[in-house]
């Protein structure tokens, strides 16, 4: 499987993978991530980038640092990574696509019946 691409940069790549894994809750709380240099070595990475990546996951609260022993998942992590992706999602896709909805005249019943078709679950 490739992660990799021309599309951003790496760093950022890196991090969104490590954020992905956390949130398919294969990187659970308080659990260690590799070493940079085992992670530079796996991914065939400059350290440096793998640095960059852990550090802004670190400044964000996603990872944190235990001096003299590693760098693990923080908890609340997963709901953190939520949180952010969230109000992203919503001012990115939903904003756009409900304005769009509006501008050709979809009803809001119309619009209402296909997110609980598409979307799932039990009527409230």
């Amino acid at each position: 499987m490739k992660i990799f691409n021309d599309e951003a940069p790496i760093y950022l790549q890196l991090r969104k993978h490590i954020e992905e894994l956390i949130l398919e809750r294969k990187l659970p709380e308080e659990a260690q991530i590799p070493s940079i240099r085992v992670m530079a070595r796996d991914f065939k990475l400059n350290p440096i980038t793998v640095g960059n990546a852990l550090s802004s996951l670190v400044e964000e609260g996603i990872l944190h640092k235990k001096r003299g022993v590693g760098i693990f998942v923080s908890g609340g992590a997963r709901e953190l990574i939520i949180s952010e992706r969230g109000k992203d999602f919503i001012t990115d896709s939903l904003e756009p696509v409900l304005k769009k909805a509006r501008q050709l005249e979809l009803s809001r019943e119309k619009v209402i019946e296909l997110t609980k078709t598409i979307y799932g679950g039990k009527d409230e």
